[in-house]
């Protein structure tokens, strides 16, 4: 369903994203929800996983996602979903940046047909290095 702000507060984070919690705030969520397509996947109460896309100017967006710890319950379908959401996605670059250590991160956006651009130091929220991965679309 469409993204809002206080799904946040329902997502109980995998190991790996925990990190972040402390800047998931009700408007980081609703910075989010303004910047662009935002959606949650729910499996009852659970929020399973929230994801999105935050416009930075015509032609170009970043793609963010913050997964629950039962992610590798519902991966395939979360996969499937977004694969769908990248067939109709109209922005000629997307962007999307993961901590180098996050193996399964990495190979996700492998997976999704994102390609390594760049390292970038001290780019997380608590000083760590991030990759930037890209995906071009063609035509």
């Amino acid at each position: 369903e469409p993204f809002e702000p206080w799904h946040l507060a329902l997502l109980a984070l995998q190991p790996e994203q925990a990190s972040m919690r402390p800047f998931l705030t009700l408007s980081y969520g609703q910075a989010l929800k303004d910047s662009g397509e935002g959606y949650t996947a729910f499996d009852g109460p659970t929020v399973i996983a929230c994801a999105g896309v935050a416009h930075c100017w015509p032609g170009r967006a970043q793609v963010w996602s913050l997964m629950s710890q039962s992610l590798s319950e519902y991966g395939a379908l979360v996969h499937r979903a977004v694969v769908r959401y990248l067939r109709r996605c109209p922005v000629r670059r997307l962007e999307l940046t993961v901590d180098p250590a996050h193996d399964k991160a990495v190979a996700w956006a492998r997976r999704l047909g994102f390609t390594y651009e760049s390292t970038m130091p001290a780019y997380g929220p608590n000083g760590e290095t991030h990759d930037m991965y890209v995906r071009i679309r063609k035509g």
